[in-house]
């Protein structure tokens, strides 16, 4: 069957074209996409500011969508069911699969979204094994759905990655884009004193509006020294840099406690910046990058489902599947949006 795709030739190069979908076989099943978020790394893309993709490839992994079809051998998904899907699969016979890793570490990772051979979701339809897909609880809308992998990326920085945190813990969080606004509503939901920093009012807003304690400017004021005085001089237990900025990074050694955490989520793809590294030992400094949301999508629907109304927040624009290319040009533009959402029908 055919069905119509944005296809990225090269940067800036976005078109829709009909395609040829595989009938689902085996454990595969033909899900036709409802609601797309377009991602940070999908607007690098576009723009050209990675060398993550291949060419052509049809981008997109935040989605939710409507099971039409099943392979012969599928039992855990029917017809009618409303699924989201895993972005990262791992080949599962490397070495990497083998010990537990990430998927993301696979030595043959099949990435949705970014491989001329793995389509994304940014189509009429997908094909995914049965084992990619999580089901949605009755109530919870596409839309809605489509913000399950954007807050997994964040709940697995926290929980995976930091450690989790608790109602004592203060955690700083650089960028209030998609990902820090999900850093901060997923820090909440669990308690914990956060401090947003952006320099965009309408990122500002919407923190204070997912529960921010405090939201700091850095262009009015330093931002370490405004973190310092805010925490009693003591700085923060957890630092999570969202934004992808050279000054952002340099700050998080400053802006943390003692023996405390730091995460990296923020992409700044081929960037070297200064950074004093003899604070990490004489702080005695745990950091870690976070890449992609493994293993817990059943987690991040569960907290979607009690927390939607604030966390759809972040959705700035819905625009339909014809006007991608606005879509993607308004998405470049980050004083101009936050989450924008591409609606197939």
């Amino acid at each position: 069957m055919n069905s119509k795709s944005v296809v990225l030739h090269n940067p800036f190069d976005l078109r829709i074209e009909d395609k040829d979908l595989p009938e689902p076989k085996g454990s595969q099943v033909l899900v036709k996409v409802r609601a797309s978020g377009i991602c940070g790394s999908d607007v690098n893309c576009y723009a050209g500011k990675t060398y993550e993709a291949t060419f052509p490839y049809i981008p997109g992994h935040e989605w939710s969508g409507e099971v039409v079809e099943i392979g012969n051998s599928v039992t855990t998904v029917q017809k009618g069911d409303r699924v989201v899907g895993e972005t990262v699969v791992g080949c599962g016979s490397c070495d990497k699969c083998k010990l537990g890793a990430n998927p993301n570490f696979c030595r043959r990772p099949t990435i949705y979204g970014f491989q001329t051979q793995s389509p994304g979701s940014f189509a009429k339809h997908v094909v995914r094994d049965e084992g990619n897909l999580h089901k949605l609880p009755p109530g919870m809308t596409h839309d809605e759905g489509a913000l399950v992998e954007p807050l997994s990326v964040a709940y697995h920085a926290i929980w995976k990655i930091a450690g989790g945190v608790q109602g004592c813990d203060q955690v700083v969080i650089f960028g209030a884009g998609p990902i820090g606004l999900l850093v901060l509503a997923t820090v909440k939901a669990a308690g914990a004193r956060a401090i947003s920093i952006d320099p965009i009012v309408k990122r500002r807003e919407l923190a204070e509006k997912l529960g921010a304690d405090e939201v700091i400017d850095p262009l009015r004021v330093d931002a370490t020294e405004e973190v310092q005085r805010l925490t009693g001089g003591r700085g923060a237990d957890l630092a999570v840099e969202a934004s992808g900025t050279d000054d952002a990074r340099s700050r998080l050694a400053d802006v943390v406690d003692t023996s405390s955490r730091i995460v990296m989520i923020g992409q700044t793809v081929i960037k070297k910046i200064p950074f004093e590294m003899e604070k990490i030992i004489v702080k005695g400094l745990s950091i870690r990058g976070s890449a992609g949301s493994p293993n817990v999508f059943p987690q991040t629907i569960d907290l979607l489902s009690k927390k939607k109304s604030e966390i759809s927040s972040i959705v700035s624009h819905k625009y339909p599947f014809e006007k991608s290319k606005e879509a993607f040009d308004l998405a470049t533009q980050r004083n101009e949006s936050v989450k924008i959402l591409i609606l197939m029908d």
